[in-house]
């Protein structure tokens, strides 16, 4: 276990990205007020996709909940260029939709005994859309990103269903996800190829495109006044099909699930 304290932004945009992504929505989201919420918190993620392994980090928090349009939750940045509809809540329906761009880590040889002799990973900048709907308690989304900077050159697309609990001062959002990589992003991070089969010591493992994982996950947060907030968002993926085989994640120290917990505590200001 690492315990970092990284006063980066970009690092608070790009750890656990593949988990917040998944995300229905950040905090603040329950009126037509434009938020932003700042403040610290404390995340345990694994190490890297298919570690056993896990990080402790300490970071800046950052939410914002439609600043003329734009929201920032975790490591995405989006704009709502089209919102209609006749509310949320029982009996009503919203439909928002828009560009959407989020940083996702990659990974260092380094990190792991089992990765000795692979490629590093660096991170990518996903560029794509993102469609939410609500019909009722039931909300649906979907993010697709494509990888512009040459982190693993691949597809991503994330689709998620879950629901808003409000609970007096406290609210929860579940979500349940199913993630899809196209065979560059699985290759990348499942994949063994010839060349690093050598170096490595690891089998040859040739993946392509398909459902990578499985993921549950909830954002919650109590209002402990109108200005301070405390949060708490967490994970748990299931990796599969052309994931869960890879010699990375059969290793000693790997593991066919991934987690990602958050706990944070901001204040809310109100534009």
């Amino acid at each position: 276990m690492k315990t970092y304290i990284l006063p980066s932004l970009l690092i608070l945009l790009g750890t656990g990205a593949s988990d917040l992504a998944q995300a229905m929505d950040g905090p603040a989201s329950l009126d037509d007020k434009a938020k932003i919420f700042v403040g610290v918190q404390t995340l345990v993620a694994s190490e890297h996709l298919g570690s056993a392994e896990d990080d402790i980090s300490i970071l800046p928090y950052l939410s914002v909940d439609d600043y003329k349009g734009v929201d920032i939750f975790g490591p995405s940045i989006s704009y709502r260029a089209i919102e209609t509809g006749t509310g949320v809540g029982l009996g009503k329906w919203s439909l928002r939709a828009g560009p959407i761009a989020t940083y996702q880590t990659g990974r260092n040889s380094g990190d792991s005994a089992t990765l000795t002799g692979l490629d590093d990973i660096d991170g990518s900048l996903l560029l794509g859309g993102y469609a939410r709907a609500t019909f009722g308690p039931v909300g649906l989304r979907l993010d697709v990103g494509q990888d512009v900077i040459g982190g693993h050159d691949g597809l991503i697309a994330n689709a998620s269903i879950g629901t808003l609990l409000p609970l007096g001062k406290l609210n929860i959002q579940p979500s349940a996800t199913v993630s899809w990589g196209s065979e560059s992003f699985n290759q990348t991070f499942f994949g063994i190829t010839p060349e690093q089969a050598a170096a490595s010591g690891l089998d040859i493992n040739d993946t392509g495109s398909g459902i990578y994982s499985y993921s549950l996950s909830a954002v919650s947060w109590l209002e402990l006044t109108d200005k301070y907030t405390i949060s708490l968002i967490g994970s748990h993926s299931w990796f599969t099909e052309e994931a869960k085989n890879s010699p990375i994640i059969l290793a000693e120290d790997g593991s066919d699930t991934g987690f990602f917990v958050s706990v944070g505590f901001s204040r809310k200001f109100t534009l």
